[in-house]
């Protein structure tokens, strides 16, 4: 997956405004939250630090997205694209924020590259309206 970083701003569910993103993949799904039916607010600055372990490694895992419903419901939600589904450290971490999210009454959501396709033919034009795009150099 290519990985562009950058910033979206004059996002009105994010409860800062502006999000960071790491990959074209995040930029995208973070447009489609601010879009998305039902959801109250979301971020990528959640402090969330999930444990797992790789083999001998204990690690800490950083979800990509905090999702909270206008329910008062929450999910954890994560981006990854190609190579990375393979990948045996992707299997762990998912694993890991299963559980974490079971203990918690949350759910994990796993959003995949294929999206990134649909977004880019048929819904970034028409969802930017007023949040602009910051990309770093």
């Amino acid at each position: 997956m290519k990985v562009n970083r950058g910033k979206l701003i004059g996002l009105k569910r994010s409860p800062y405004g502006e999000e960071s993103y790491d990959s074209d993949l995040e930029k995208y799904y973070m447009v489609e939250l601010e879009g998305m039916q039902g959801v109250k607010s979301w971020t990528k600055k959640h402090g969330i630090k999930i444990p797992y372990q790789l083999l001998f490694l204990k690690r800490h895992y950083l979800p990509d997205f905090l999702v909270e419903f206008n329910d008062g419901s929450r999910e954890i939600h994560e981006t990854k694209g190609l190579p990375f589904l393979f990948l045996l450290s992707t299997k762990m971490k998912k694993i890991s924020a299963e559980e974490y999210c079971k203990k918690l009454g949350w759910k994990y959501k796993f959003i995949t590259k294929d999206k990134e396709v649909f977004y880019k033919n048929n819904f970034l034009a028409n969802a930017l309206g007023k949040i602009q795009d910051i990309r770093d150099e």
